[in-house]
């Protein structure tokens, strides 16, 4: 992708097109018509789009009750103009598509929407992790040179759909955003645009620095490696801990582990000359950032942030009580999609990770998969991760 081409987004007046049927975009739906923005959604997931526009007929709107410590405080109520399965009926003429996905559905979603993609569109990723630029342009080829690319960290919500089609509960509406943008060009575009559209918006630097930014891959790895780094098979727990309000020291201590080796392959980049990547601390962008807490520690901040109550860990029932659940996604997507991402990109740098290395090992075992092998990501099954070598890139200069 052309880092400096001149491409002109639509920030006043833009037609958004929401892809995706989950949790995020039930809000979305919700907040941005009432913001007066025109708004469609495109569901191709099963029947989701039947669902969710039979809700809205037969309610008349989607209903966002945010809780009141948010900027938006109670009801919001929205009704899209389009909600469909077929991507003819809502792409042409979308001046944004925002894809609140999974690293997971990047491909496939991609797929679904290149023959109806025009020069000129913004397409915009939240949280924006797993390398979503590198998968762009293995599904898109040179199109991605005509198009802008952004990543929207942090999620804007957590939230959970209460009746399908119909209501969503909003636990947490951010604060603050950063964004990565290709090319860089369109970087206050898009800063514009994620304000109108969110909140106060700054730019994160390289795109780079949206992948390798320190959220999911870093929370949810270090809580599941500390609290079941000793399981083995047959095991059970009487309840299902909770996951963040049960945050001990030792995971608190196993994030600032991995942060450091993540800060490390930032470092080695800035050193390389990529100036422009930053690799902020987990507790610095979320305490100082995104929720403008003053807890003193990680372990505190997870406890006592009301954005984290209430989430359960990713276990399942069993007879006797509760186990992990390794085909859950905080392994299929945090393992392959996240810290194997910043595995390649450490040996790209040639920089040490023991932190990363240690808990992908334990996890690929559980997971039955072989990513790293002797301190190198170069298992048999990286081709199912968006580390960059899946993807050709095998020297540094090629990042």
């Amino acid at each position: 992708m052309n880092p400096t081409a001149n491409i002109s987004i639509n920030t006043q007046t833009p037609t958004v097109c929401i892809i995706g049927g989950g949790n995020a975009a039930h809000v979305l739906a919700a907040l941005l018509p009432s913001r007066g923005i025109s708004t469609r959604v495109l569901a191709t997931f099963g029947d989701e789009a039947e669902r969710m526009a039979n809700g809205v007929a037969e309610q008349g709107h989607i209903s966002a009750e945010f809780a009141e410590h948010n900027p938006v405080k109670g009801t919001v109520n929205g009704k899209p103009e389009i909600i469909s399965a077929n991507p003819t009926e809502v792409i042409p003429g979308s001046d944004v598509l925002l894809l609140p996905l999974p690293s997971f559905a990047y491909q496939s979603v991609l797929e679904t929407i290149k023959p109806h993609l025009k020069p000129g569109m913004a397409i915009g990723v939240t949280p924006g992790q797993g390398g979503f630029d590198w998968v762009a342009r293995e599904v898109l080829g040179d199109l991605v040179d005509q198009l802008v690319l952004f990543a929207i960290l942090p999620m804007p919500f957590n939230c959970r759909i209460t009746d399908y089609g119909k209501q969503v509960e909003v636990q947490e509406f951010k604060h603050n955003y950063r964004v990565g943008v290709l090319p860089t060009s369109a970087t206050n575009d898009i800063i514009a645009l994620n304000e109108k559209l969110f909140g106060h918006t700054e730019s994160c630097g390289h795109f780079l620095s949206a992948t390798l930014y320190p959220v999911n891959a870093i929370l949810h790895p270090s809580r599941l490696y500390t609290l079941c780094k000793d399981w083995q098979p047959g095991q059970t727990l009487p309840e299902n801990p909770l996951f963040y309000e049960g945050m001990t020291e030792a995971a608190a201590d196993m994030m600032n582990a991995l942060n450091k080796d993540l800060i490390a392959i930032g470092n080695g980049l800035v050193a390389a000359g990529k100036e422009a990547i930053e690799v902020p601390h987990i507790y610095d962008f979320l305490t100082r950032y995104v929720y403008e807490d003053n807890s003193p520690d990680l372990a505190t901040f997870f406890r006592t942030n009301p954005a984290y109550k209430g989430f359960r860990c990713p276990f399942k029932e069993v007879e006797g009580g509760w186990e992990p659940d390794f085909a859950n996604r905080y392994f299929t997507e945090d393992i392959p999609l996240g810290l194997c991402v910043y595995k390649g990109v450490a040996d790209l740098a040639s920089v040490a990770t023991p932190t990363i290395d240690t808990v992908i090992t334990w996890a690929q075992q559980h997971m039955g998969k072989e990513y790293v092998v002797d301190g190198k990501l170069c298992g048999r099954d990286v081709g199912e991760t968006h580390a960059p070598q899946r993807f050709g890139i095998t020297e540094l200069a090629q990042l």
